[in-house]
């Protein structure tokens, strides 16, 4: 049953792939339908099936490893090719010296007899994960597209189809494979999926930042290959669990690994977009809307994430792991900062995304038990978040044009239910008793024995707050501007939904979750899980307690009050008084000021740009987590 699912978990998404392309656009609807259904059914069926380890053997390994072969000559020959073709030099070198990686590999790396797909607790959730997030995303792209295409006067919708189909196949594969070879394919496909999606719209812009987001992601598929290499020609290691089994040997063997797991660390930054790495998913918003969205929760960012979770047992307790500790808590810290300093919504949504994936990070390298579970129901209530806050954001963009935060003002009065699901997405990343924020608060308390890491996670925690209670604000704000033109269609709401329902599904569950999911994953990883409990409205764990039904309850009686006094006060417009003299002739915001010239006022969000602005930050960022990433690689000597 389990290795039947396991196939059909890539073959499906790669046969959807090809109906995208065979069959005419009025048609796509139904097929995202029935890849939305199919996918839901195979990802529940995998987990009602169990765990286990499907391992592929002859005569089929031969046949399933010359595929393997032929698909990474394809990928690599596609990186030149296409470097070449647009004359990216710097991308063209990487491509080369990942070709004479993948030589030196095929020449002295010896032949594995068997390949394996390891489907434990952590494969289950990654696979719920992008296969309801992702297949919800591209439901929503066939409401979304048609307008996005007529707009700049494309037709690539096959192609879109395509990729984003093909990347689910990717990341299906990604998530289930132990054997090292096997996942590197997985990871580079990826790769290319998201320079096809980023550089979507073809004119320049696109495909710089789709070359920007190839280059990057080969650096650390570079570090990926040689950690591979080094771990299959000093150690005879070829999988995950191969890892995990020699570094729990003894405290040497725990060591010797230090530089080829820090390689393979290096590679999860880049594919997470942790800093100096960042850039890629930055410009990763050119996309259309759905792309960012699937970039940002089911697919490319978590790869990265779910591989450092997987490599725990290598680091866990050692200066390696305190220095992955340290820089994921600095990513977060000034990623939030960024965030408070940005105005457009993609941005601030990308900015959230690195910096939670840093917590993510942060919460691996502390490699405590308890620390270990806030990583990976982290990546959980995330990658929901974030998706769902994306793709109100594509929405809110088509409904009144503009991504801008300050032109979402009085929102709820010209959208209301997209307004009412956004802002269920914004408080789940701040309140209880959605799982975002007790999951931050146990990293937090996992994090009380590194005060670096603490005041890191402390600091990004508040600014996150803040960002998002700013834009809350906005869009809840009374306005009499009710100019919007709302789009409410089937294919477009029917996501929002699922995932709206799924915040508060998992958010109610989340306890069963944890004794489901994680709790028996982390006593693999680490041989132990911690006791999480939550009876009575008190969130409890082996550090400490917290008492959430208190704070839910002032937030039901809040949304209570509002209901009941909305109808009871009728807005009222007054002029503008800006402590000089108005200047109704020429314009009603203008007024004359104590220098006796004329300005026109505005009214908006405080963005702080000379304290947390791209320029004041970004270098400062750049410099730090690189010597962060040199520590590490040197075994977190120092820390």
């Amino acid at each position: 049953m389990i290795e039947n699912t396991v196939m059909l978990l890539i073959i499906v998404p790669l046969l959807f792939s090809l109906l995208f392309v065979a069959l005419p656009k009025s048609l796509y609807k139904y097929l995202a339908w029935a890849f939305f259904i199919i996918g839901v059914v195979l990802s529940v069926s995998l987990v009602l099936g169990g765990t286990g380890v499907v391992s592929v053997e002859e005569p089929n390994f031969a046949m399933f490893e010359n595929i393997v072969l032929v698909l990474e000559v394809v990928v690599i020959l596609f990186i030149l090719a296409i470097s070449a073709k647009y004359k990216n030099w710097p991308t063209l070198g990487l491509g080369i010296i990942s070709a004479a990686l993948f030589a030196y590999t095929y020449a002295n790396v010896p032949g594995a007899e068997s390949a394996s797909f390891n489907i434990d607790q952590l494969s289950q959730l990654m696979i719920l994960i992008v296969n309801i997030v992702g297949t919800a995303i591209i439901l929503f792209a066939t409401g979304y597209m048609d307008q996005y295409e007529e707009h700049r006067h494309l037709n690539r919708q096959r192609i879109f189809y395509f990729t984003m189909s093909f990347f689910l196949a990717a990341m299906n594969g990604l998530v289930m494979s132990d054997t090292l070879g096997w996942l590197y394919l997985f990871w580079e496909l990826t790769t290319l999926c998201s320079f096809v999606l980023i550089s979507y719209n073809m004119d320049e812009e696109g495909i710089n930042n789709g070359f920007r987001a190839l280059a990057l992601n080969l650096v650390g598929g570079v570090a990926m290959s040689v950690g591979i290499i080094l771990l299959a020609t000093k150690y005879d290691i070829s999988s995950l669990t191969g890892i995990a089994t020699y570094a729990g040997t003894d405290a040497v063997a725990l060591a010797a690994l230090a530089l080829p797991v820090a390689l393979l660390c290096i590679g999860g930054f880049a594919k997470s977009a942790q800093m100096p790495f960042h850039s890629w998913l930055l410009g990763a918003m050119v996309a259309p809307t759905p792309v960012s969205a699937l970039l940002h929760s089911s697919t490319m960012v978590n790869a990265g994430v779910f591989l450092i979770v997987k490599l725990v047992p290598a680091f866990a307790n050692t200066s390696l792991g305190t220095a992955i500790a340290v820089y994921g808590s600095f990513t977060f810290v000034i990623c939030s900062a960024l965030a408070l300093s940005q105005r457009n919504a993609k941005r601030v949504l990308a900015y959230s995304t690195i910096a939670n994936l840093g917590l993510i990070i942060a919460s691996a390298g502390i490699g405590t038990p308890l620390a270990v579970a806030a990583s990976m129901m982290l990546i959980l209530f995330h990658a929901i978040s974030k998706g769902l806050l994306f793709l109100c954001t594509g929405e809110i963009e088509h409904t009144i044009g503009s991504r801008d935060i300050e032109d979402m003002s009085g929102l709820i009065n010209k959208a209301p239910l997209l307004t009412s699901i956004a802002a269920l997405g914004m408080v789940s990343m701040l309140l209880p008793p959605f799982g975002v924020l007790l999951t931050k608060w146990v990293s937090m308390e996992a994090a009380s024995n590194n005060p670096v890491v603490i005041v890191f996670l402390v600091l990004g925690s508040a600014l996150t707050t803040v960002y998002y209670s700013k834009w809350l604000g906005t869009i809840l704000s009374s306005s009499m501007d009710k100019n919007a033109v709302p789009h409410k269609k089937l294919e477009t709401y029917f996501p929002l939904s699922v995932l709206g329902l799924s915040i508060i599904g998992t958010s109610i569950f989340i306890f069963s979750i944890y004794d489901y999911f994680i709790k028996p994953q982390v006593a693999i990883l680490l041989g132990n899980a911690p006791n999480v409990t939550g009876q009575a409205g008190q969130f409890a764990s082996e550090v400490g307690a917290f008492t959430y039904a208190a704070i839910f309850a002032v937030l039901a009686l809040a949304i209570l009050i509002y209901l009941a006094t909305k109808n009871m006060f009728t807005p009222r417009m007054s002029s503008y008084y800006m402590c000089g003299e108005n200047n109704l002739e020429r314009d009603r915001l203008m007024f004359r000021n104590g220098l006796c010239s004329y300005e026109k006022s505005s009214v908006s969000n405080i963005y702080l740009q000379n304290i947390f602005g791209e320029s004041k930050l970004t270098t400062l960022g750049y410099a730090i987590s690189i010597i962060l990433i040199v520590i590490a690689l040197a075994g977190g000597v120092g820390l």
